[in-house]
């Protein structure tokens, strides 16, 4: 079944192709990325601004006519934390509806789900213990799992665009602007350890989303998704990473190969990676470029099979 996955995230908005079947994912015919900032303003005015749905309108028409030229059978586009925020929820609603795009906007424990389900979908050690962490604008989701089944996870309103609008005031960021991240980050990332299944052994950090993968690209000097998928960042690499995106302009770190829409709050993204590898007392983080969408196609697939298991019980 060809299906058109969609997640509408805090900073961007990603629409997958792809041929699903009950064992997993097939064919992908199209993955796209735009950088949207849907969560422009909104820790400060609970609201969509107007300029960020207007860049929704725009996105959503781009994806609408990839749909129509792949023409799937199911599609679902998932909203998550800036869509469980906003007081105007019911414009992005109309957007969506208005370029035929069916939205579900998910609870953060659902996000999750999903998350996770998407990132360990190219993983093949049944017995692997996981922790999931998908950095996304508005909030970051931490997802403990053995191998295909997850055990345990949480969403924190610790998202990239969240904690720049609320910490950082200027770039290059000072060591107190920094500081005072580290101690969000950390007061988070503890209560994340205090999830832990008990007698859980944690063999690997999988890292989904825009920070993970961006680092990655400008650490090989190029993006190459084939290569990005499995990349390890080291914690020696992200402590370089944070040391040079904290003394740079936002200019500057476009110049180093991070993507301009997500340049002004990578530094945000480094610094939760890396303080997850030092909460964590790991060496190393492995990149995922599978997330939400990934989760979501899994997710049509899981409905239409429970849809056809219950009519052929009737």
């Amino acid at each position: 079944m060809k299906v058109a996955a969609l997640d509408f995230g805090s900073n961007t908005f990603l629409c997958l192709i792809a041929e699903v079947t009950e064992e997993g994912l097939g064919t992908i015919y199209s993955d796209e990325v735009e950088m949207v900032r849907l969560g422009q303003g909104l820790n400060q005015n609970k609201k969509f601004h107007p300029e960020a749905l207007e860049r929704a309108d725009r996105c959503m028409q781009k994806f609408a006519q990839t749909i129509a030229q792949h023409q799937p059978e199911k599609i679902l586009a998932m909203a998550t934390s800036a869509a469980r925020d906003a007081e105007n929820k019911d414009e992005l609603f109309q957007l969506a509806q208005k370029h035929g795009i069916p939205l579900e906007i998910i609870a953060g424990d659902k996000e999750a789900t999903i998350t996770y389900q998407g990132a360990v979908s190219a993983q093949t050690n049944p017995q692997q213990g996981l922790l999931v962490i998908d950095i996304g604008g508005g909030s970051t989701e931490f997802i403990f799992g053995q191998g295909p089944k997850l055990l345990t996870g949480k969403s924190f309103d610790i998202g990239c665009v969240r904690l720049t609008e609320k910490f950082i005031t200027a770039q290059p960021t000072s060591d107190t602007e920094v500081q005072n991240v580290v101690q969000s980050l950390d007061k988070a990332l503890n209560e994340v350890r205090s999830l832990m299944p008990l007698g859980f052994q944690l063999d690997t950090i999988l890292a989904v989303a825009g920070t993970p993968t961006a680092l990655a690209a400008a650490d090989l000097g190029y993006f190459d998704a084939a290569k990005i998928d499995g990349y390890e960042l080291t914690e020696e690499m992200l402590a370089h990473w944070v040391q040079r995106l904290q003394k740079a302009t936002v200019e500057e770190k476009i110049k180093m190969g991070i993507p301009e829409g997500r340049a002004d709050v990578i530094l945000i993204g480094a610094l939760t990676l890396w303080r997850a590898l030092k909460i964590f007392q790991q060496t190393r983080i492995l990149v995922s470029t599978r997330g939400v969408r990934y989760g979501v196609a899994l997710e049509i697939a899981r409905r239409a099979h429970s849809t056809a298991h219950t009519a052929t019980r009737a």
